[in-house]
């Protein structure tokens, strides 16, 4: 009985084996399924990036030695204008500026004006230096002009001349003589500018000067001496002597016989013209 048991079940247990190996045999393989699709992750928004603050530059001006200028008139130009003047270090801070580019003119009495350009990007702050060149002096003024001269003063009216003259010198004295007078003067011609005369000497004429005229002595007869300033000379008949107005001069006889002279006075109208 026993033995049948185990045969029994040894029996359903290999046709249990057979039937799962048949199963397994003609199963058809299961299907693909495609891989399932992840949904994208949320976009999140982008962080807002910081707005950079504008900036307030800051310029130093100086001059060639370093050292600092105060007093400098500052001009901004650009998106902002502005004016400004550095303090008594040199510096001057500007209004707050946004970026973008600026033109700055810095003027100063004795310096020369200079231009130049910069960049304003926040947040770095804008230090601008300057340096200012010494204008060179300024050239000494022109000479006043020479004043013009003067106008030259019209010259005086001539006078009117006097009527021609012709006479013989020996005729004459033999007809005016002068006997033993110490002097005798005649008056040949007087005319507008100028008087001749005889002049018949036995005394000396004493030294004298002639301001304004000029005077030409002919020796008709005789002999004598003619002193002009410190020079002396003597003359007889037909010597001729010109004495310049100004010259002090004085005539003496010599010998026996009167010295005749024959004088004529230049320059000026004589004292009995009409």
């Amino acid at each position: 009985m026993k033995a049948l048991w185990v045969a029994l079940l040894a029996a359903t247990c290999a046709a249990s084996a057979f039937g799962q190996g048949r199963g397994a045999a003609t199963q058809p393989p299961p299907a693909t399924q495609p891989p399932a699709t992840q949904p994208p992750p949320a976009t999140q928004p982008p962080r807002p990036r910081p707005v950079p603050r504008p900036v307030a530059p800051r310029v130093v001006v100086r001059d060639q030695s370093g050292t600092r200028v105060p007093g400098v008139k500052l001009t901004i130009s650009g998106a902002v204008s502005a004016e400004f003047t550095t303090d008594e270090s040199g510096s001057a801070t500007l209004s707050t500026l946004k970026d973008g580019t600026y033109r700055l003119r810095c003027e100063h009495e004795g310096f020369v004006t200079l231009e130049r350009e910069f960049v304003v990007r926040a947040p770095q702050p804008a230090s601008i230096d300057v340096t200012l060149n010494r204008a060179p002096p300024p050239p000494p003024p022109a000479p006043a002009p020479a004043p013009p001269p003067a106008p030259k003063p019209a010259p005086p009216p001539v006078p009117p001349s006097g009527p021609p003259v012709t006479i013989s010198i020996p005729d004459y004295v033999d007809k005016n003589f002068v006997g033993r007078d110490p002097l005798k003067e005649s008056v040949l011609a007087c005319n507008g500018l100028e008087t001749v005369r005889l002049l018949q000497l036995r005394d000396p004429v004493a030294e004298h000067t002639h301001s304004n005229m000029d005077e030409v002595l002919y020796v008709v007869a005789g002999e004598g001496t003619i002193h002009l300033g410190a020079t002396q000379t003597n003359i007889g008949a037909g010597a001729l002597s010109v004495v310049p107005h100004g010259t002090p001069h004085s005539v003496e006889r010599r010998g026996r016989n009167p010295l005749i002279l024959l004088s004529t006075l230049a320059g000026a109208p004589c004292p009995n013209a009409r």
